[in-house]
């Protein structure tokens, strides 16, 4: 088992952060679901995920992340992705995910896209 750790941050704007630190494999993909869910059912629909010290994750969480992104939209919000990791980008190009989500490098350009 991996270990996985998703930190939320609602900034001054509104905008709910999730930082997703280690991996994200079969052994918590229930955990992962059910936080990533919680967050839209709670209300957030502008949610910024920081992949910047994400280590792996699997197929199973990259389908939870279109959900939430079609969720975030019927909520007139959206998904915005954050230092998505080099060995992430080919798997996100290959799928076509860069039609579906803004990719950024910065958290302050990622917050004031929301504008």
């Amino acid at each position: 088992m991996e270990n996985l750790e998703i930190i939320p941050k609602l900034n001054d704007r509104g905008v709910l952060i999730i930082k997703v630190i280690g991996f994200v494999d079969a052994s918590n993909i229930t955990l992962f679901d059910r936080r990533m869910h919680e967050a839209v059912e709670n209300g957030y629909s502008k949610i910024i995920l920081d992949l910047s010290e994400l280590q792996y994750i699997n197929s199973s969480a990259l389908g939870i992340l279109l959900d939430i992104h079609l969720s975030a939209n019927k909520r007139k919000g959206d998904l915005r992705i954050l230092n998505l990791p080099r060995k992430m980008q080919k798997t996100f190009d290959v799928l076509g995910f860069n039609d579906y989500f803004q990719i950024f490098n910065d958290e302050k350009s990622a917050v004031y896209s929301f504008s």
